[in-house]
């Protein structure tokens, strides 16, 4: 593609259609257009946010420089790492680990089940590599002579870095044991691991022989502890048998059982007279109370009228008082209340009388009913105190003969307990014997039967390295990461300045309207893109179409918005928008719309030289009033398209454009032509394209693949909305995809 600079052919001249080329890419041309940018993927307005493929495009971009860095550090690190690691001598000793002990006639110990072996291996893992093993491997004069194990002397504990070092495996989970060193000196790697292997058989294997030995001694003198309690049980058994006058338990269970019973019996008639003791000692304290009662309990009146009926002279008493109080009353009726007589006085003398000895025989009869009371209570005092005393006399002897009896039985119960417990003693002891002599006579058979931990194969010196695998696979890992961080590095670097990379990166994350695409035409098609060559005529079809695709979108803008004055521009410069404008301008003549092409990139100026036409006058000096517009408008050989070149710029026409005088240039190009293609300055350098689209009616944005940056394009859109813009468009030149393939099959004549 061409640059900004790059003359374009006149129309009539067999001469391709013209390309796009940003400023600076010439020395490209020779085919290295593999810089890309960094992919932006949506995000917030004038916000691009690097994606996954973001580094992918970086390193696109980059590739030569990123696989040239890349082979020299792997060039440098796989050599680095190869010779690092160094050959290392594995050294392998191989010891069987059986599930269970092979029994030579008995099995000592139960099955043993997957799990419980795998502790058991785990816990030989632990005590090859305990202290106390590696210790005694360290004692050895050749182990404490080796050149390691002094400098780990030095430095720090080297049972440490036997640990550390020393490995111990179950191959295939097997009942084999591997135990495995690797150092860079192969004898050194054996002897370490022949010597901890020596050391573990001896403080633990050997060591279990050791316990069985000691077992066998401690069943030994069980046995006979166990022999000799025995006996003593015997012979305790035969004293108590003497004293009981028997040895079996069934006589004196009999003997017992006679005793307890006899025992039942008095303690029954012990109970019945103690019930009988307390009955009458209740009745005594009863009869006690009630004769001292006697006195201080009085008789009723209805008592003593009894008493009075039953004694003659009471009664005959009692009438003749009874007739008295007749006869005193008859004289308390008839006598005159007052009156005087000597008859009334006597007889109320005699009625006195009468009742003194009549109350006075009554008190009689209560003094002697209680005497006879007193002697009644008192006879039955001396009666109950007499079976009081004849039933205490009975509860002694009873309970003397019942504690001779439970004493008696006691004596034959603790006996025959004392006894049956002594049998079943020596019962049990018996069968713990039977047991203990059972399992030495065993253990004495077993002890000669194969350890359960053997050596198979002992370490010895290794002949091939063993870790040449691994020394491969860790440099190639190394070299491939020695490649890989460069790249990595250059697309991280790349993907810092966010360029844009496709059309989504404009239209998604600058939220830009994309009016369409032009291709990126190869450096090696645009030095022949005249040529006859089917690619060549590819080419142009690519770039003419889609040049008009652009146009069709400004024609169809301008119908419905009378959008006729365009600025083409960009954020910086060396981003194509010179050819764009230009492009446009043929696309608009060719569809018979009068277009003319004006140059405001004032400071560095192209028509003239791309289409062979003065410098001055031009723009520059119609901003300074020096012609007028119509003596700087040249037609050229395209029908319908007229070219406006920049003139002689200085700071007078500079000052003129910003003080509006491009205004009335604007409005006699508007009348006279369809569309004004105007070919502004980058926005962001200087401020001349700041001032022309303030007389513009939209503005299109020149975006070029792998040059131009988002942040730069963003600030170039805020700059222009703050001079009033509204309509800020963009063209993306650079991706291919989405365009016509390299298969249509037919042809177009295009016209430069």
């Amino acid at each position: 593609m061409l640059n900004d600079d790059t003359p374009l052919l006149n129309e009539g001249t067999a001469s391709p259609s013209v390309a796009l080329l940003p400023v600076g890419a010439a020395d490209r041309r020779n085919g290295d257009w593999s810089n890309a940018p960094a992919l932006m993927q949506p995000a917030a307005a004038g916000q691009t946010v690097p994606g996954l493929m973001v580094y992918a495009h970086g390193i696109r971009r980059h590739w030569l420089v990123s696989t040239g860095v890349g082979l020299l550090c792997a060039a440098i690190i796989g050599p680095s790492v190869w010779f690092g690691l160094g050959a290392k001598y594995t050294a392998s000793a191989l010891l069987s680990v059986m599930m269970t002990e092979k029994p030579i006639a008995f099995q000592m110990e139960p099955g043993v089940d997957k799990d419980r072996f795998e502790i058991y291996k785990s816990t030989q893992t632990q005590l090859l590599t305990s202290r106390f093993v590696l210790l005694s491997a360290l004692r050895n004069p050749l182990v404490a002579k080796l050149p390691i194990i002094k400098r780990e002397q030095e430095k720090r504990d080297p049972v440490i870095w036997l640990q550390k070092n020393i490995s111990v495996g179950f191959p295939g989970k097997a009942e084999l044991m591997e135990v495995s060193m690797s150092r860079e000196d192969p004898d050194e790697a054996a002897l370490l691991v022949r010597e901890v292997v020596d050391a573990y058989l001896h403080e633990v294997v050997n060591n279990e022989v050791d316990k069985k030995r000691l077992r066998l001694s401690e069943l030994d003198k069980a046995v006979s502890e166990k022999e000799q309690d025995i006996r003593s049980r015997r012979e305790e058994l035969k004293k108590l048998a003497t004293e009981l006058g028997t040895s079996a338990t069934e006589n004196l269970t009999l003997k017992q059982k006679l005793a307890l019973e006899e025992l039942t019996t008095y303690r029954q008639e012990l109970a019945k007279v103690q019930s009988e003791s307390r009955r009458f000692k209740a009745e005594l304290a009863a009869e006690q109370a009630i004769l001292k009662s006697v006195d201080s309990v009085g008789i009723t009146d209805a008592e003593v009228d009894t008493l009075v009926q039953s004694d003659p002279v009471g009664r005959e008493l009692f009438v003749e008082l009874g007739w008295k109080k007749l006869d005193q009353l008859y004289m308390d009726t008839a006598v005159v209340k007052g009156a005087s007589s000597l008859y009334v006085d006597r007889y109320q003398q005699a009625l006195k009388t009468l009742q003194e000895s009549y109350n006075a025989r009554k008190a009689d009869l209560v003094e002697t009913v209680k005497q006879k009371r007193r002697s009644l209570i008192q006879s039955e005092v001396r009666k109950l105190e007499s079976s009081v005393s004849v039933l205490a006399e009975q509860e002694h002897t009873l309970q003397v003969q019942v504690d001779a009896k439970h004493l008696e039985a006691t004596k034959f119960g603790n006996s025959t307990v004392d006894m049956e417990m002594l049998l079943a003693d020596i019962k049990n002891a018996d069968f713990v014997l039977n047991q203990l002599a059972s399992e030495r006579d065993k253990l004495r058979v077993e002890s000669r039967s194969p350890a359960r931990i053997q050596m198979l194969i002992a370490a010895s010196k290794p002949e091939m390295p063993s870790n040449t695998n691994s020394r491969i696979a860790l440099t190639f890992v190394a070299m491939l990461m020695g490649m890989c961080v460069p790249a990595a590095l250059i697309a991280i670097w790349d993907a810092s300045a966010k360029r844009i990379n496709t059309c989504a990166d404009v239209s998604q994350g600058l939220r830009l309207s994309v009016l369409g695409s032009v291709p990126l035409i190869p450096a090696k098609v645009i030095r022949r893109l005249g040529s006859p060559s089917k690619r060549c005529q590819t080419w142009q079809v690519r770039l003419t179409e889609s040049v008009d695709g652009i146009a069709a979108r400004v024609l169809r803008k301008a119908e419905l918005e009378q959008c006729r004055v365009i600025m083409v521009s960009s954020a910086a410069g060396g981003e194509g928008k010179t050819t764009l404008a230009t492009q446009l301008a043929l696309s608009l003549a060719r569809a018979g719309r009068r277009t003319v092409l004006v140059d405001f990139d004032l400071r560095r100026p192209a028509f003239d030289e791309v289409f062979g036409l003065p410098l001055e006058p031009g723009v520059c000096e119609v901003l300074r009033q020096e012609c007028e517009i119509s003596s700087v408008v040249h037609e050229v050989a395209t029908k319908n398209l007229a070219v406006v070149t920049a003139g002689r710029w200085d700071r007078n026409a500079l000052a003129s454009l910003s003080n509006g005088s491009a205004a009335g240039l604007f409005k006699k190009l508007r009348e006279a032509y369809d569309f004004v293609v105007v070919d502004a300055s980058p926005v962001l350098p200087v401020a001349d394209a700041r001032f022309v689209s303030q007389h513009v009616d939209a503005v299109v944005f020149s975006v070029f693949r792998d040059v131009s940056r988002a942040p730069k394009i963003q600030a170039a859109c805020e700059i222009l909305a703050a001079f009033g813009v509204h309509t800020v468009e963009a063209v993306v030149t650079g991706p291919n995809d989405n365009l016509y393939g390299e298969d249509m099959q037919y042809e177009s004549t295009i016209s430069a």
